[in-house]
C-alpha cells in the first residue's frame, strides 16, 4: 500500500463547510502525483476515498450561495430574506433526507466497500484516533434527537454519521471496534503501509478561532485529557490544549503508531507528520482595526468576516477575540509544535534510519498569511502559478465583486477555515517536498497535476458575485447578531465542541 492517511477535516477534504470532497483533498493529489490509481469503490483503486453526495452532512455554503444567486441575482432585497431561508432549508433537506433516511443512512455502495485508504474524519482531535469507534457512532446516532424533517436542520448526529461512514462503510458488526489506528494496524500487518500521512492536532486548537472564545484545558498533571474517556472529553468542550496536555496526547499517539508500524510488512515505511497551523491566520477570525503598534502581526479584535468592517458591531456585543487572546493561542500552538519536533526526534533516535518526517504546514501558512505580513506574503508558489493562476491568491476571506471579479482570497474556502481546492493542492505541494527529501520513490511536487487541480476549483473558475452582498449588507449582519444574542444570551466565554456541529 503506497499511501494511507489519518487526519481530521482538512485531510478529509472539507470545503465550504461541506463534508467532504475527499477526491480533491491533498492526499488524493499526492496519490495522483505518485501515479496511484484513485477512486471510491467500484474500480478497486489503490487509493480509495469516500464520496459524500447530497451536499455532504453539514451545509455546503457554496451550494447555498449558488442557489441563492440563481434565485435572486447578485442583490437580495430586504423583503426576500424569508425566501432566502427557504432556499437554505431546501439544501439542508436534501442532505437530511439522504443521510438520515435515505441511501446515505445505510451501507456504503450497498456494502461492497470494506474500508478506505483515507480514514480522516472532521472534528477529530488527537485522541479520537483511538477513542472513536463505529460502535460508539451507532450508539450516538440511535440516541440523537431530531431524526425527522425539520426546518433549517441538517442530518442529526452529523459527526457520528461521518465517522461511521469512514470507519465501517460496510456496517460489518465485526468491524465495529475499528478506530483509525486499528485500520492502520490492519493494513500494516496485511499488505504493509509504505507511507503514512498523519495530520491530527489542528482540532486541539482551531475551535478557539471558530467559536471566537478560548476554553483551554486544565493543565493538571493528575487530570490530563489523554487519561479521560471520550465522553468526559466531549463534555468538557475544550478548544485549546495547553502544551503539556498536548504533548501527553501526541506522545501517546506516536507511541501507538510506532508500535503498529514496527509490525509493518513493508520494511521501508515512513510517517509524514504535519504540525499545527496558527489558527488565528484563517479568515474565520478576521482582524479588525489597525495592526497594534510594535505588534504588527496582531489586531485589536478578531471577528467573523461579515462583521469585521469596523468596531461598531463588536462594541454592540459581536463575538470576538482580543489581541491578547490571539497571542495566547499562537504562543500555545508554538509551544505544542516545539514539543512535536522533540517527539519526532526521540522516535527517530530509536530507529536506525529516520522514519518520522515533519511537514511544517505551520511555517508554510505563516509565509502565506496576508494580513499579518502586511500584505506581502513570502510564500514561494509552485512555478505553474506564475502564468496560469490569476491573482489574488491569498489567505483573506473569499471576496468577489458584483461584476464577478475576485478581490481577495482563493486559498481558503467559504467557511473561512478549510482550504479551497487550490489550497489543498498547496498542502500536497508541501507534503511532497518533504516526501521527496525523504527518498519516497516518485515523490516530486513538480508532478502534481496543477491544471486538473485548478480546473477543479469552482470558486476560482466560477466566482460568486453574491459574495459582495455579504460584505455590504451590514444591517443584515447586525440583525442576525441580535437574533443570535437573543437565543444564546451573549457570546463571551462560549464553549462548544466541533463535534456538536
Amino acid at each position: 500500500m503506497r499511501l494511507f492517511t489519518i487526519g481530521d477535516s482538512i485531510s478529509q477534504g472539507f470545503m465550504s463547510l461541506g463534508a467532504a470532497r475527499t477526491q480533491l483533498a491533498y492526499s488524493t493529489w499526492i496519490a495522483h502525483a505518485l501515479g496511484v490509481d484513485v477512486g471510491d469503490a467500484l474500480s478497486s483503486p489503490a487509493y480509495r476515498v469516500p464520496d459524500y453526495p447530497a451536499h455532504g452532512l453539514l451545509l455546503d455554503l457554496e451550494v447555498v450561495l449558488r442557489r441563492l444567486q440563481l434565485a435572486f441575482g447578485t442583490t437580495i432585497d430586504r423583503l426576500e430574506w424569508a425566501a432566502v431561508l427557504l432556499e437554505i432549508n431546501r439544501v439542508l433537506d436534501v442532505a437530511e433526507e439522504y443521510y438520515e433516511r435515505g441511501e446515505g443512512a445505510g451501507r456504503y455502495r450497498g456494502g461492497s466497500v470494506p474500508w478506505f485508504h483515507n480514514v480522516s474524519v472532521y472534528g477529530f482531535d488527537v485522541a479520537d484516533a483511538w477513542l472513536v469507534t463505529p460502535r460508539l457512532c451507532r450508539e450516538r446516532i440511535a440516541a440523537a434527537p431530531g431524526a425527522k424533517d425539520g426546518f433549517l436542520q441538517g442530518p442529526n448526529a452529523a459527526f457520528y454519521r461521518t465517522a461511521l461512514r469512514v470507519l465501517n462503510p460496510s456496517r460489518d458488526e465485526r468491524l465495529d471496534g475499528y478506530t483509525q489506528l486499528d485500520w492502520l494496524g490492519h493494513h500494516a500487518r496485511g499488505e504493509g503501509v509504505e507511507n503514512l500521512l498523519l495530520w491530527l492536532g489542528p482540532n486541539n486548537a482551531v475551535g478557539s478561532a471558530i467559536l471566537l472564545s478560548v476554553a483551554a484545558t486544565e493543565d493538571r498533571a493528575e487530570r490530563r485529557p489523554v487519561s479521560l474517556s471520550f465522553d468526559e472529553r466531549t463534555r468538557a468542550q475544550w478548544n485549546l490544549w495547553m502544551p503539556d496536555d498536548f504533548v501527553a496526547e501526541y506522545g501517546e499517539l506516536l507511541d501507538r503508531v510506532d508500535t503498529l508500524m514496527r509490525r509493518n510488512e513493508n520494511p521501508g515505511w515512513r510517517v509524514f507528520v504535519a504540525n499545527v497551523p496558527h489558527v488565528t491566520i484563517v479568515p474565520i477570525a478576521t482582524g479588525v482595526g489597525d495592526p497594534l503598534p510594535g505588534l504588527p502581526r496582531y489586531y485589536p479584535y478578531y471577528t467573523y468576516p461579515p462583521l469585521a468592517r469596523g468596531t461598531r458591531l463588536i462594541e454592540a456585543g459581536a463575538p470576538h477575540l482580543t489581541a491578547a487572546d490571539a497571542r495566547r493561542i499562537d504562543e500555545t500552538v508554538d509551544a505544542c509544535n516545539a514539543q512535536l519536533v522533540r517527539l519526532i526526534e526521540e522516535k527517530n533516535a530509536r530507529h536506525r534510519t529516520p522514519r518520522y518526517h515533519l511537514v511544517d504546514v505551520s511555517g508554510g501558512l505563516d509565509r502565506l498569511a496576508y494580513r499579518r505580513t502586511g500584505g506581502e506574503p513570502s510564500y514561494e508558489f509552485p512555478a505553474y502559478f506564475a502564468a496560469n493562476v490569476a491573482p489574488p491568491m491569498d489567505t483573506r476571506f473569499y471576496h468577489v465583486d458584483r461584476a464577478g471579479r475576485r478581490k481577495a482570497g482563493g486559498i481558503v474556502s467559504l467557511d473561512g477555515v478549510h482550504p479551497s481546492v487550490i489550497g489543498q493542492g498547496l498542502l500536497a505541494h508541501e507534503f511532497l517536498k518533504v516526501m521527496k527529501e525523504a527518498g519516497v520513490p516518485g515523490a516530486d511536487p513538480d508532478r502534481l497535476p496543477w491544471p486538473r487541480i485548478v480546473a477543479s476549483d469552482t470558486l476560482y473558475q466560477d466566482p460568486i458575485p453574491l459574495m459582495e452582498e455579504i460584505y455590504q449588507y451590514e444591517e443584515l449582519s447586525y440583525a442576525v447578531l441580535s437574533a443570535y444574542r437573543y437565543v444564546f444570551g451573549g457570546f463571551q466565554a462560549r464553549r462548544g465542541s466541533i463535534k456538536d456541529f
